[in-house]
């Protein structure tokens, strides 16, 4: 599931370059998988290197928020848990971003009524996520929290998969 997830970072890069360069990964039996790169090497180390540079100081930035329960008698142990759970929410809008989505949806009708089920799913490497910003709104009971992830790691994911 890993390499799935590293594959859709390396086709948003190599979209973003106009690359014509593709890598194929075919699922065996076995769960494990198979990557196939093209023999066309359009896309190279020199394409790494600009986008090193060209992404050097460019960030990914997303904020999440929780509700903060009464839960627990500790006030401050309610407050962690709504601020895991922000974090959890802003990691995963990253993922949203640079992923790919899978939606199965289940509808069922029972005595003409109908009852829908609608599931989701994103495997993506994150890498260096850091909490740049949080706060507390006590009137309203929500914690948030804001997150940023270097692009250049994006590419160093993409050079570790990229290199034999």
């Amino acid at each position: 599931m890993k390499k799935i997830s590293l594959i859709a970072i390396i086709a948003l890069v190599l979209w973003s370059c106009g690359s014509t360069q593709s890598v194929k990964t075919t699922m065996n039996a076995d769960g494990s998988s198979q990557r196939t790169v093209s023999n066309s090497n359009v896309f190279g180390s020199k394409d790494i290197a600009v986008l090193k540079e060209e992404w050097e100081y460019e960030t990914l930035v997303e904020t999440g928020e929780a509700p903060v329960l009464n839960k627990y008698d500790e006030v401050s142990r309610n407050r962690l848990l709504a601020r895991k759970g922000a974090i959890l929410e802003a990691q995963r809008k990253l993922a949203e971003k640079i992923g790919t989505i899978r939606l199965n949806a289940t509808t069922t009708m029972q005595d003409y009524a109908a009852t829908d089920f609608v599931q989701s799913r994103i495997n993506v490497f994150l890498k260096d996520v850091e909490v740049i910003g949080e706060e507390h709104d006590e009137k309203n009971g929500i914690y948030k929290v804001t997150v940023q992830m270097p692009k250049v790691k994006l590419v160093n994911i993409l050079e570790e998969y990229l290199t034999p």
